[in-house]
């Protein structure tokens, strides 16, 4: 398996959803803890604002210890937001409007020359379904399921 995709149909308008993906005010509500964009001097770029490509990222997992660098390959706002998620993933979000909702399509694949690792693959797979649950929550609900008490590495939340 090199790649696999998930969509979820949101009840938002779709330059609301995409401040959710692109831009580091929004990814902090559903997805990471702290996320930086740094624009190609260096510099952090305004956390409302929607990264660009060739922005560089830097984004920590809430109540974690873990953090990873990337970079985003393609943005086109309101439509298309593309990242490296880690060193052999990269990831692209499409949106568009169908029925009045806009549905959020995510793709996930292996990066080229990077070496297959199948529970990256397979975890990555589960987790983003959480990820996109929650997304829905936040945006429809104004509610965060993600775990932030207990540090229980098996509950589905964490």
């Amino acid at each position: 398996m090199q790649e696999f995709s998930h969509s979820i149909y949101l009840d938002a308008a779709i330059d609301e959803v995409y401040k959710y993906a692109a831009a580091a005010s929004g990814i902090i509500k559903w997805f990471i803890g702290e996320c930086d964009y740094f624009d190609k001097d260096g510099n952090i770029i305004d956390k409302t604002r929607p990264a660009v490509k060739g922005n560089k990222f830097r984004w920590k997992w809430l109540a974690k210890d873990l953090e990873i660098y990337g970079e985003v390959l393609e943005s086109k706002e309101n439509d298309t937001f593309g990242f490296t998620f880690g060193s052999n993933f990269n990831v692209t979000i499409n949106l568009s409007i169908s029925s009045g909702r806009t549905r959020l399509d995510l793709l996930q694949k292996y990066n080229k020359n990077s070496v297959k690792n199948d529970f990256a693959h397979i975890n990555c797979c589960v987790c983003w379904v959480f990820f996109l649950t929650n997304l829905k929550s936040v945006i429809e609900h104004g509610v965060d399921l993600r775990e932030t008490v207990s540090e229980d590495e098996a509950l589905v939340n964490r």
